[in-house]
């Protein structure tokens, strides 16, 4: 970072080292804050041309990293293309263009140059300026009879003939100093801009302006929504190979004009190390690099459009480049294990698009396998939802049900849901979805051993819990088998002869939970012996979150009121 940026890149010569260079910078870059950064690059002997020499999408992150407030500077540096890749990302919403947006974007770029601003609007930038000022400009033309005095308040002339009025309050300078610079600039083209102003048809030029936005983005991975939602069609893992193939390759061809379009920052923000990113990592051919960041750069912006993200603040950013990287690692965990030179083999020989639909593929079958069990099972017959299995359990189950699977993550990272990103998230998930399906037909055949009161379970919002360690409690009590629940004298009964022997916390439950495990699988008769084998897991993982909740409360606090595992009558 010390070497000035215009001495490496006339040292490189060529378009590889460029690329390379490029990288290295941005890589110093990443893990400074949006000062330190601006002043890193403000403080280089060619800052324009290291900015200028910026992949679109690399610039747009840098915006990002930066601020919206503090980014004028890389603003003032940036190419007119690097401008228009930032407006065609800032200032739609869906397919609709946003005034206050354009204004806001327009208002920065006449404040970092105003000059330059102008002459693109007199070429490349015609339709945003045509569009913007016709939403923001109230224009009239003094004829020679004409009383300049029966002008209404507010318009203003720079040449004596046309008269405006500038309607957007919020932008009255910005909008005055580019007419102002537009007339200085070249008077007749500035005439002829006015003329033009009023034959324009806003929805005509919106028209216009969104098939051409589309066409550029397409060629950065952001596809209209329609097509973009082709990345979440699962794909089965026999359709990768490991081996290239001599008539499709699979991936991007790599040239001098992709090359200049491949983006870096989308690698550096995949965070977690997986075999993903210990593939992408340890790259050292220079053009399958340079295909790995377009094609994960493409895969990123893809996921975006199909997802419908209407904020594209650093943080929605980043969370899209962990969702693509997460799916793609669960891809080559499930076909590749941990072996690294199979996974690299892999992603050179197929495109990550194919990669992520397998990974995202392996989600989604357990999201069906979730949905086909839901619409048979016992708890969802009789009116109960996911709360009913817990608040872990249901919750996992929620994210699994979703349209899109997530795992729940309980918040960890500020997050309540998130992506999946190991194959191991997936099989945890799993086995308790499998665990779930076993309590789910045990509790059917208990129900139809003993009554079961379904709406004060809903009244209490209560789980299953007080179902099974009330049946449990009766028993050791000695009392008629059911669910109903027990009195305070009983419960402290229970938990006496629970706690033998153990007289101060926290208490121990010595050798009780085989006997509640027997005792429940007594009902499970009719279960295949590999169900049983899960249903026996899954109680006595329910056992030990019992004992865990009792563990150091005393027999004088157990509080009707505040039990989850059971209930207790007054």
């Amino acid at each position: 970072m010390s070497a000035q940026i215009t001495e490496n890149t006339r040292d490189a010569g060529d378009q590889k080292q460029v690329s390379l260079y490029r990288g290295s910078v941005l890589k110093a870059l990443y893990p400074l804050s949006g000062k330190d950064i601006l002043d890193h690059i403000l403080a280089q002997e060619d800052a324009r041309q290291f900015i200028q020499q910026l992949p679109g999408d690399d610039f747009f992150w840098l915006i990002k990293k930066v601020g919206d407030n503090d980014c004028l500077p890389l603003l003032e540096l940036a190419s007119e293309d690097q401008w228009q890749h930032v407006l065609d990302l800032e200032i739609w919403q869906k397919d609709r263009l946003h005034l206050e947006q354009i204004s806001r974007w327009i208002g920065k770029l006449e404040y970092a140059d105003a000059g330059r601003l102008v002459k693109w609007f007199f070429g490349e930038g015609q339709a945003v300026a045509y569009y913007l000022l016709s939403k923001s400009v109230q224009v009239l033309v003094k004829e020679d009879d004409d009383d300049i005095l029966d002008l209404p308040d507010g318009f203003f002339t720079l040449d004596g003939v046309f008269y405006m009025k500038v309607m957007d309050k919020k932008r009255k300078e910005a909008i005055e100093n580019i007419l102002r610079t537009m007339s200085r600039e070249d008077l007749d083209l500035y005439h002829s801009f006015l003329l033009g102003l009023s034959g324009v048809l806003p929805s005509e030029l919106e028209e216009g302006m969104y098939r051409q936005r589309n066409i550029r983005l397409a060629e950065h991975g952001f596809l209209p929504f329609e097509e973009a939602l082709a990345v979440y069609a699962p794909l089965g893992p026999e359709k990768l190979v490991f081996e290239e193939l001599e008539e499709t390759a699979g991936h991007t061809i790599i040239n001098g004009e992709t090359r200049e379009l491949a983006p870096v920052s989308p690698l550096y923000h995949t965070m977690d190390q997986n075999l993903w990113t210990t593939v992408s990592s340890k790259i050292t051919d220079d053009l399958f690099l340079d295909r790995i960041r377009l094609e994960f750069g493409g895969l990123c912006n893809q996921i975006f459009s199909a997802d419908g993200v209407l904020d594209n603040e650093l943080v929605a950013l980043i969370k899209t480049c962990r969702k693509a990287a997460g799916y793609l690692n669960l891809a080559l965990e499930k076909l590749c294990g941990s072996d690294i030179s199979s996974a690299e083999r892999l992603v050179k020989n197929n495109s990550l698009v194919s990669i992520f639909r397998v990974g995202f593929g392996l989600a989604l079958s357990l999201k069906w396998e979730v949905e086909g069990w839901l619409k048979k099972s016992w708890f969802h017959g009789r009116g109960l939802d996911f709360s009913f299995w817990g608040h872990e359990w249901g919750e996992t189950l929620t994210g699994l049900a979703e349209n899109k699977p997530r795992l729940y993550a309980g918040f960890k990272d500020g997050e309540e849901y998130r992506d999946f990103q190991r194959l191991s998230e997936l099989d945890d998930c799993n086995r308790l979805f499998k665990g779930v399906m076993t309590l789910d037909k045990l509790m059917e055949r208990l129900e139809e051993l003993y009554p079961l009161n379904v709406e004060r379970i809903k009244d209490s919002q209560s789980t299953f819990h007080p179902l099974l360690f009330n049946l449990f409690a009766r028993k050791l009590l000695k009392l008629k088998p059911g669910f109903s629940g027990i009195s305070s004298r009983q419960a402290k009964r229970l938990f006496g002869h629970l706690r033998a022997g153990s007289r101060k916390p926290p208490y121990q439950m010595p050798g009780f939970e085989e006997a509640f495990v027997r005792d429940i699988l007594v009902y499970a008769d009719h279960l295949e012996a590999g169900s049983v084998a899960v249903l026996k897991d899954v109680l006595s993982l329910i056992w030990r979150e019992f004992s865990e909740e009792y563990e150091w409360v005393s027999q004088k606090n157990l509080d009707e009121k505040f039990q989850r595992f059971l209930w207790i009558t007054s």
